[in-house]
C-alpha cells in the first residue's frame, strides 16, 4: 500500500511538471516514506493522499535542489539547480491552488520559509517540513471529526 501511494504520487508529480524543465524525480524512498506513512494513518480519500504526497515531494525536491547548490561552483550546473529549485517552490504553490489545498498552503508556506532562512543562517532544520506536515494532518483530522460530530 505504501509503495503504491509513493509510486502514484511520483507519477502524478512527474506528469504535472512541465517536460520543458527537464526535472526528473530523484528523491530517495526514505525522503518521503515518513510522510507516506503519516498519510495512511488518516481517513483521507486515496486521491487526496496522492495529491498531498506529491505536493510534499515537490517541496522536498526544491529543498534538495537548493541544498545541492552549496556544493557547486558558479556555472551552468549551479544555475540549473537554482532554477529547478525555484520552479519547484512555485510549482508546489500552484499544485496547492489547483487541488484546492488552501489550508495546506497556508500551513506549510511559513514552514518552508523558516527552513530557507535557517539554511541561509547555516543551521538547516529540514525536519521542520515533516513535523509541519504531521501537524497539518492532525489538524485536518480534528476539523473533519469535529464537523462530523456537529
Amino acid at each position: 500500500m505504501i509503495t503504491a501511494l509513493i509510486q502514484d504520487a511520483c507519477q502524478l508529480l512527474q506528469g504535472d511538471i512541465s517536460p520543458d524543465t527537464g526535472i526528473t524525480l530523484n528523491l530517495d524512498r526514505e525522503d518521503v516514506l515518513t510522510a507516506a506513512h503519516l498519510l495512511l494513518q488518516y481517513d483521507l480519500p486515496a486521491e487526496r493522499q496522492i495529491r498531498l504526497l506529491s505536493i510534499y515531494m515537490a517541496i522536498k525536491l526544491a529543498l534538495q535542489r537548493h541544498w545541492d547548490c552549496q556544493l557547486l561552483e558558479p556555472g551552468d550546473e549551479l544555475t540549473r539547480k537554482v532554477l529547478d529549485g525555484d520552479y519547484l517552490y512555485s510549482f508546489y504553490v500552484q499544485q496547492c491552488l489547483r487541488y484546492d489545498e488552501f489550508s495546506l498552503l497556508a500551513h506549510l508556506a511559513p514552514t518552508v520559509k523558516q527552513i530557507q532562512i535557517k539554511r541561509v543562517e547555516g543551521r538547516p532544520e529540514d525536519e521542520r517540513l515533516e513535523k509541519s506536515f504531521e501537524v497539518f494532518l492532525r489538524l485536518e483530522h480534528h476539523r473533519n471529526t469535529t464537523r462530523k460530530a456537529i
